[in-house]
């Protein structure tokens, strides 16, 4: 490690899993025992975490990640497009013996997608990884944590960052059974409504329900709660506060990763203008520009398109 590795700046720390996503254009998503075929098929980066990461980077934040990808030429590549999007690496292992995650990713004419993830290397991040990233998280404002990794690590990474007084994201994706101490340390708490829906153990799936749903959350002592809602927008419940924020209105070609370019810009926003509301209110609209385009990192966008998407939407208006 070099000495400009050791001092870089980091803004963002971000925790997880790195996939390559095999990304088929269907017409529908097919049934129980049904075969379609696509002639369409991509190959693009992703990975909740590495999304979450590049995201942040390309509007203006310094981010460091930390994962495991496969000593395979997946991995090569997906440390290779880190590195194009300027985020830092130098925590992202090789792992010898394993595959580099993958996730299998069939998207119809509406934009909706289902998800197969292979874990592989993600599956292998120890607290030792951890340990060793933390020089970059002693000086990140945020970290991001999801939970396509070994649950003990995911909750050894929020005690960590809690310790060095960093605020931390957990974006619970998937919903595994955190013990409710751990989950009042973490400072925001993002879930779609799906994943709301099993912490609350009741439906949700409207914007009053997403509301309920978030009171709940938070009544539980979370510090500030937000429930997505695709193309509704998403809820904030914070100690002043319950708000839901609308989406802007565009034409949806891919959802993937809309809600990992939501967490990442969040974060990004929340770190510049130490805003929560104004945070979220901004990546509502950076991840409904993500969603007219196809791919997971492909689909991110910087801060200049996202200036140039603000624009064009006030011209709409006028």
């Amino acid at each position: 490690m070099t000495q400009t590795q050791q001092t870089q700046q980091t803004d963002i720390i971000v925790y997880g899993s790195l996939n390559m996503d095999f990304v088929a254009y269907v017409e529908r998503l097919p049934q129980t025992g049904e075969t379609i075929s696509t002639r369409t098929l991509h190959l693009i980066p992703g990975g909740k975490a590495a999304n979450q990461a590049v995201a942040a980077s390309r509007l203006g934040s310094k981010v460091t990640m930390v994962g495991r990808v496969g000593d395979d030429d997946l991995g090569a590549k997906m440390k290779g497009f880190l590195e194009v999007d300027k985020v830092d690496h130098q925590y992202v292992s090789l792992t010898a013996g394993s595959e580099t995650g993958l996730s299998l990713i069939p998207v119809d004419r509406a934009g909706q997608n289902t998800i197969i993830t292979h874990l592989g290397a993600n599956a292998l991040l120890t607290k030792q990884d951890v340990d060793q990233s933390g020089p970059a998280l002693k000086r990140a404002n945020i970290a991001i944590v999801q939970m396509e990794m070994e649950q003990e690590v995911g909750e050894y990474i929020i005690a960590s960052a809690h310790q060095h007084q960093v605020k931390v994201i957990l974006n619970l994706a998937p919903v595994v059974p955190i013990r409710l101490e751990t989950l009042q340390t973490v400072d925001l708490l993002v879930v779609n409504e799906t994943e709301a829906s099993q912490l609350v153990n009741a439906g949700v799936d409207s914007i009053q329900t997403s509301m309920d749903a978030a009171e709940k959350l938070f009544d539980m002592g979370i510090n500030n709660v937000v429930i997505t809602l695709g193309d509704k927008g998403a809820v904030l419940k914070t100690h002043t506060s319950l708000v839901h924020y609308a989406s802007p209105i565009v034409q949806a070609i891919d959802t993937t990763a809309a809600g990992d370019c939501f967490v990442g810009a969040t974060a990004h926003f929340w770190t510049r203008d130490r805003d929560l509301e104004s945070a979220i209110q901004k990546a509502i609209q950076v991840a409904a520009l993500s969603v007219t385009r196809i791919g997971a990192q492909s689909s991110l966008p910087t801060m200049e398109e996202y200036l140039a998407f603000l624009s064009s939407l006030e011209s709409d208006q006028l």
